[in-house]
């Protein structure tokens, strides 16, 4: 047993004054009376100066003695040192990852638990043992660095709060380990988790397992894609497990912007994964939020993994200028295309002031003059004219290359393409801070050169669409919608600029005017169940409460106190 205020031991020298005013004689006062008869109580009393006759009522001077001791108990704080022999640098790991909102039957959860052993740690720093707090969710973060002060510890705990994040145990360790590095003396690492980790540390470790329930299913993937054949309506992919030992049946409900889409069963054995996909969603209206939402009916111990987040933003028009003599192919295509809000103008009307004013540019059949791309504003599109040094006529080109990974060609397919006449074209060397590729060959032909210039895009078309069948073939208007937005600056799946630092809660988030739709999604926080090896180990400090020992000796003298003040007006003791 070790004493955080060993000062208070002192008040022992306070045990012989006690003895002392218990066994101190009384001087009375002499008064003649005619009679004893009415005096005999008062004779009594004086019977018991005696020293030998004080000790009849020993249980008094007892009870006063034991009440003083317990009040110095008190005061010097002691503790039972069994789980930290001599221990002075202790490093607590407060697990606070998303699994460990797991809750037992009785609906506490593990985190709840842990909280609650942490503050049992706490309640025990003095200058001779300093504790640390390391919290792990994304990433492990010291919480509260070595100190012997139990109120910055305790304060911190009450703060803490579970995460939704999926996060490292092991790195935990090793932060803790490297913490540990810069101490003397005896050092420990305390674990408070669900499950034994997978390294040993290099100091001493103890861990604290909370198990809970293990029944879990969970929303495991959950993600939208636009159709091919029509960008305008996408497909959800949902995935869904069951983590625990039992079959079960359940429904999940898809809603947007809170309302519902629709509800499909689900039946799962132990271990199974079941794929479910919502086709032909069609993009919301402008005024719509783009909140796409699923939700497990499963009640099982870990509520966090049965709802998962995705974002089906609104569709929103970009201003699109063609400039051409005309052309019922392109017309017709931009006409169709809901995203697009296009405007026809002549060759001849064109200026290049116009270029800044419209997320995309097209010219059909002919480059304006004087068009300089180091000095040109703006995305532009040319077909059949390009601003590049065209060669040699080549006659029925054939399309050889594809590159499927870039925005432009992805998901078109241009087998058995019919072109009758292409221009004999190379990628242009880097110029003027512009990059040049070709997604689109025939041998060593580019028949599609694209380019980028910081936030700034170009293609070039080298045929003339009309001198081919590309404009009877479904490729040709997601040729150009691809194209098309691409200039616009639209990534597939493109993600905001995201501030710095972990997003440690699944929902919606706003960056600017775009929500991000953030989730847990990890097999490994899903699965509930702990090792053998991890069972409850005790704790330090009073099971019943989590009081220390102190707060005990304290409440034991006040009650002692108050029996020995009855036990007085009883005259049971003196």
């Amino acid at each position: 047993m070790t004493f955080l205020s060993p000062w208070a031991l002192w008040f022992l020298a306070g045990v012989p004054i006690v003895v002392a005013l218990y066994f101190l004689r009384l001087k009375r006062r002499a008064i003649t009376v005619s009679t004893h008869l009415f005096w005999q109580r008062a004779l009594q009393q004086t019977s018991r100066n005696a020293f030998f006759q004080r000790l009849r009522h020993l249980f008094s001077l007892l009870l006063h003695v034991l009440i003083l001791l317990l009040l110095v108990g008190a005061l010097a704080r002691p503790v039972l040192d069994h789980f930290i022999h001599e221990g002075a640098s202790v490093v607590l790991i407060l697990d606070s990852r998303a699994r460990m909102q797991a809750t037992s039957a009785d609906g506490t959860t593990r985190f709840a638990r842990a909280l609650d052993a942490a503050r049992s740690y706490a309640r025990e720093a003095n200058d001779a043992r300093q504790f640390s707090i390391i919290k792990v969710d994304a990433a492990p973060s010291v919480v509260v660095p070595f100190t012997g002060d139990e109120k910055p510890l305790l304060d911190a705990l009450a703060s803490a709060q579970p995460t939704d994040a999926a996060g490292d145990i092991d790195a935990a360790l090793n932060l803790a380990s490297a913490l540990l590095d810069a101490r003397k003396g005896a050092r420990r690492i305390i674990l408070l988790s669900d499950r034994a980790p997978s390294v040993e540390p290099r100091f001493p470790l103890t861990t604290h397992a909370f198990p809970a329930g293990e029944e879990n299913a969970a929303i495991t993937r959950f993600a939208k894609r636009p159709l091919p054949a029509n960008p305008e309506t996408s497909e959800v992919l949902l995935e869904v497990r069951n983590f625990g030992k039992s079959p079960i049946r359940t429904s999940v409900e898809l809603t947007y912007d809170g309302k519902p889409l629709d509800v499909k069963p689900i039946a799962l054995a132990p271990g199974a994964t079941s794929l479910t996909v919502f086709p032909a969603l069609t993009k919301p209206s402008r005024t719509a939020r783009g909140w796409l939402t699923a939700r497990l009916d499963a009640a099982d111990a870990l509520a966090l993994d049965n709802t998962a987040f995705a974002t089906l933003p609104p569709a929103r028009a970009k201003r699109v200028l063609l400039v051409s003599k005309g052309s019922f192919f392109l017309e017709k295509l931009l006409e169709a295309d809901a995203t697009v809000k296009f405007e026809l103008l002549t060759p001849d009307a064109y200026s290049p002031a116009l270029g800044a004013k419209f997320a995309a540019v097209i010219f059909d059949g002919g480059v304006p003059p004087g068009l300089d791309l180091a000095k040109a504003e703006g995305n532009f599109l040319f077909i059949k004219s390009t601003p590049f040094p065209a060669g040699a006529v080549v006659d029925q080109p054939l399309v050889t290359d594809v590159d499927a990974a870039h925005p432009t060609t992805r998901n078109v397919s241009l087998q058995n393409v019919t072109i009758l006449h292409a221009p004999s074209l190379a990628i242009p060397p880097p110029a003027d801070g512009w990059q040049f590729a070709a997604p689109l060959r025939s041998f060593d032909n580019a028949l599609l050169i694209t380019g980028q210039r910081k936030t700034q895009r170009l293609a070039a078309l080298a045929f003339d669409v009309t001198d081919s069948d590309l404009p009877l073939r479904v490729a040709f208007p997601l040729l150009i919608s691809n194209t098309v937005h691409w200039l616009a600056g639209d990534e597939p799946d493109a993600l905001p600029a995201l501030p710095v630092g972990q997003i440690l809660r699944n929902g919606f988030h706003q960056f600017g005017d775009a929500w991000l739709a953030v989730n847990t999604f990890s097999a490994a926080e899903s699965a509930l169940q702990t090792s053998a090896e991890t069972s409850l180990a005790k704790l330090p400090s009073a099971p019943l409460t989590g009081w220390p020992l102190w707060q005990w000796l304290a409440l034991a003298a006040f009650a002692l106190l108050v029996g020995e003040w009855w036990l007085h007006h009883q005259r049971r003791t003196e």
